[in-house]
């Protein structure tokens, strides 16, 4: 959770920069840090869009503007206090956490050739709580 898909990400960029891949990369390590700053707070409960980072980021198209507020509210909703990540069993096929059904057929099956290729660990910010 609160991690940018660079796959996801350079497939949305295609439409606003050349294919360079290095221009691809650089901007979604940018993204991804801006994302990890905690004192950057674009939106509380809506997102606020008078914020020059995130209008800067429409330049690049609705997909990729998508991608970051993604990251952003997944990393809100799991600790607004502290932008970390966590590692997070992952669901891709479905675009959501793995149920606990799933994370159990993931650890005994083992094997990502096997049926359970659509998940693997996506970090996500620990719980406030957690220490």
């Amino acid at each position: 959770m609160g991690e940018l898909n660079p796959k996801a990400f350079a497939e949305a960029c295609k439409q606003t920069l050349p294919e360079d891949d290095l221009d691809v990369a650089l901007l979604c390590l940018k993204w991804q840090a801006e994302i990890n700053t905690p004192a950057w707070h674009p939106f509380k409960v809506v997102i606020v869009d008078g914020q020059e980072r995130l209008n800067e980021l429409k330049e690049h198209g609705d997909a990729v503007y998508s991608l970051v507020v993604t990251a952003l509210r997944e990393m809100n909703e799991y600790n607004p206090s502290g932008r970390f990540l966590m590692p997070e069993l992952w669901n891709y096929r479905e675009n959501r956490k793995a149920t606990l059904e799933e994370a159990i057929q993931f650890i005994l099956v083992g094997d990502m050739d096997t049926g359970a290729s659509h998940m693997i660990r996506k970090s996500r910010p620990e719980p406030a709580w957690h220490t």
